[in-house]
């Protein structure tokens, strides 16, 4: 018979290992990651029945996660379709993310494999992508995704985050290990630019200067950046330069998304308190397209979303809900902000890493319904739960004995 001390170990084993497999497969299969996150999840409560105890803890997230979901419920309720927007709270089980990455990452180690082998397969997806790119089976890069928007958003996040890792492994003495680092950045950073997602583009300019720590080149950087930006949205809406550089025509893009957010517009004034409720909005928004609007689609399906995070929870969820949302992401961006301003190297630097990969997902957030998109938002959650992870080290101490001192990438 398996006693109780073998019984826990053998639960806390078979969840690390459930963690390396969600990790590994964010960039190649959401469907893997769905199926580990729970397997990883049914191991950690059973460890919790056979030890008799709760191994979680109170976290500085609960309160705006818990808002946020709160709202999702009151719009349900209220909803012009409530059992289509009830189904679609099955998202939140993605955002369970957040505490199964913050409850089983234990130590320093373990942050910085599970770092490791996620940059590390989101560039072998890359390697692939750019394969497929050069035979010409990729017009856009689409690396293990099906949509390039999609790809863009993971090499974006991954790629700001590799920057934090090259830093940290400055501090390593091997070369060879820091080689690797610049390959996989440099990588990374080549399958960002071909899946030619302008969104994920300004996403990742945007969210490089929150690795600097001097004020002076930050925002020299973020100066720099603007210019860089505005190169870009002036080739966008050139009609020649536009189908060379985007495989499309970005102005025509633009010009939808505009509508979009004008219906979008609306809705939130029909609905202003709690929204719609979560639906598809394609059929609504049909109806409400005018005369230019119907030149400009000549045909083209619908959507069923509005290309803004904050327009579409506002029209689905009300201002009730926006509140919330934008509740939620201040506890985020606040916990990052602290860490940066730890005495520990290794905190320091990732959650540099980890804020420039979440401003440069709300910046791509702008221009797209990003945060409903599976595969890019439980990337999103897994390095909200590395924040709670190096919260806890902090916490506890385990950090007591690093350098003092930490530099940003610049």
């Amino acid at each position: 018979m398996m006693n109780k001390n073998m019984a826990a170990n053998f639960l806390d084993q078979t969840t690390q290992l459930a963690m390396v497999g969600f990790v590994a497969s964010l960039p190649v299969s959401i469907a893997f990651t769905q199926s580990s996150l729970f397997a990883g999840w049914v191991a950690w409560l059973l460890k919790c029945l056979v030890e008799k105890r709760w191994n979680g803890f109170k976290t500085p997230l609960d309160l705006g996660i818990g808002l946020f979901l709160a709202s999702a419920l009151l719009s349900t309720v209220f909803s012009l379709s409530p059992w289509e927007s009830f189904i679609s709270l099955k998202k939140f089980y993605l955002l369970s993310a957040v505490y199964f990455t913050g409850f089983n990452v234990k130590s320093p180690a373990r942050l910085l494999e599970l770092v490791k082998l996620f940059l590390g397969m989101t560039a072998l997806t890359g390697v692939y992508g750019l394969v497929m790119f050069w035979f010409g089976y990729q017009p856009r890069l689409l690396a293990a995704q099906g949509m390039a928007m999609t790809s863009g958003g993971i090499f974006m996040m991954a790629g700001l985050l590799s920057l934090a890792w090259i830093q940290y492994q400055l501090g390593s003495p091997g070369r060879r290990q820091r080689l690797h680092s610049l390959a996989a950045a440099a990588l990374l950073a080549a399958s960002l630019i071909l899946t030619r997602t302008v969104s994920s583009w300004f996403g990742f300019v945007m969210g490089f200067p929150a690795l600097i720590r001097s004020w002076k080149r930050r925002t020299a950087v973020f100066l720099l950046a603007a210019l860089l930006l505005a190169g870009v949205f002036y080739s966008a809406n050139n009609y020649q330069m536009s189908f060379k550089l985007y495989s499309g025509n970005k102005a025509t893009s633009w010009n939808m998304r505009l509508g979009f957010w004008r219906m979008g517009w609306q809705l939130i004034k029909e609905r202003p308190v709690l929204g719609t409720g979560s639906i598809d909005l394609g059929q609504i928004l049909k109806g409400m397209r005018t005369a230019e609007d119907e030149k400009l689609w000549q045909g083209i399906p619908m959507g069923g979303h509005l290309h803004n995070n904050f327009i579409q929870i506002a029209a689905t969820r009300g201002f009730v809900g926006l509140a919330a949302f934008l509740f939620m992401w201040f506890s985020i961006f606040a916990l990052a902000a602290k860490l940066m301003g730890s005495r520990s190297r290794l905190t320091g630097i990732f959650a540099g890493g980890i804020m420039a990969a979440l401003t440069g997902f709300q910046i791509n957030g702008l221009a797209e319904w990003n945060f409903s998109d599976s595969e890019v938002v439980t990337i999103v959650w897994v390095m909200a739960g590395l924040l709670l992870a190096l919260h806890r080290f902090n916490i506890d101490g385990i950090l007591k004995d690093e350098p003092k001192k930490h530099e940003a990438v610049i």
